[in-house]
């Protein structure tokens, strides 16, 4: 007769051993977790980086097309200063902006096609006259999401701006901003150069656009030298869908237009201005989702009382700065310390100063 063996008691972990385990598994995630966090944003800003490379080799071949940059926006009906509440609101029928005109050159050409933004205004314009049934076709086609016009680093791209104000309601956001100079928009249209009466280290100074409404420079009118001149600066996207901010087809400041700097209260990227209500970037409707968190927290400011898109400021998420790309097609990255001086000459094509600004 075979005797059994007696049966062993199965060996296991106590529950202080696991509980030790567990913590050790949790240390060595909160260690880990900053340097994947790391590593994704460092290959963020790269793919950040290529965009304003690939943007920036379409506006030059659309230089060499045309024999000047496509302009910023297009409101031909426009009068004058006086009216300058007309020539930035955008609920008439401004046309297509620069990101529209470019997409032949960033591989785009079906939705080009489609959109037919070349068919704009469609009707004769007579100056001072606000036109009516222009052709806005080329709207229906505002709410394509293109990789090249988004930076990855900004998850709030991927909300649509939905206004109803501004047909057709659905507009896709980007990334990137053409610069007009560091005046208030209507200051620099059809390429105006703005001498600035402000308190401030640009006062006295001109601002001269290298894109802004009706009016695209030529390569040879950027006097400060190409590689002292950037043509394209990253922007937000707002976090409301309400908010205007990074929207590649609207032709406006901080929707796809860079233009401010000339004062302390907007002065350089990235500024953690606009919680007290009053400060940060002069957008339309601001007061529909202005928040306190605005500005200190989220580097999104903006003034609470704003009625018109009359300037914004370069702004990412990418911890300590903007990538911007230059007139000589190069790739910079700029930290938020730049002085406001620098930047401002920096965003200018024909001011007739010297950087000596670190950038």
């Amino acid at each position: 007769m075979m005797r059994r063996k007696p049966l062993r008691p199965r060996s296991g972990f106590t529950l202080i051993e696991l509980l030790v385990v567990i913590a050790i598994i949790a240390v060595l995630i909160g260690l880990l977790l900053p340097a994947v966090q790391k590593v994704r944003e460092a290959a963020n800003r790269i793919a950040c980086q290529n965009n304003c490379k690939q943007i920036g080799l379409a506006l030059m071949n659309y230089e060499s097309t045309y024999g000047k940059f496509p302009p910023a926006s297009q409101i031909p009906w426009w009068r004058g200063v006086q009216d300058h509440d007309d020539f930035m609101d955008f609920t008439l029928p401004f046309g297509p902006n620069w990101a529209m005109l470019l997409l032949p050159f960033v591989e785009q050409d079906p939705l080009y096609v489609q959109a037919n933004p070349q068919a704009y205004p469609g009707v004769p314009i007579v100056q001072g006259t606000v036109p009516t049934g222009t052709y806005q076709d080329w709207r229906n086609f505002a709410n394509q999401d293109l990789k090249v016009f988004q930076c990855p680093s900004d998850p709030y791209n991927r909300e649509h701006y939905m206004d109803p104000q501004v047909a057709p309601g659905d507009w896709a956001r980007g990334n990137y901003g053409v610069t007009a100079g560091w005046e208030d928009y209507d200051h620099v249209a059809n390429g105006g150069v703005k001498i600035t009466t402000k308190r401030g280290p640009v006062k006295g100074l001109a601002s001269s656009p290298f894109m802004s409404a009706n009016y695209g420079s030529r390569i040879g009118d950027d006097t400060d030298g190409t590689s002292n001149t950037i043509v394209l600066a990253e922007l937000r996207a707002g976090k409301s869908n309400l908010d205007p901010r990074g929207v590649w087809a609207l032709g406006f400041p901080s929707s796809s237009i860079v233009n401010a700097g000339r004062q302390a209260y907007n002065p350089t990227p990235n500024n953690t201005l606009g919680d007290s209500g009053s400060d940060g970037d002069e957008i339309q409707s601001c007061n529909l989702f202005w928040n306190p968190t605005i500005g200190s927290v989220d580097r999104l400011g903006c003034i609470f009382d704003g009625t018109l898109m009359t300037s914004g400021m370069s702004r990412s998420l990418h911890p300590g700065g903007v990538n911007v790309t230059l007139g000589d097609g190069s790739v910079r990255f700029l930290k938020d310390s730049i002085d406001e001086l620098t930047w401002c000459l920096l965003i200018s094509k024909a001011d007739g100063q010297v950087i000596t600004g670190d950038y």
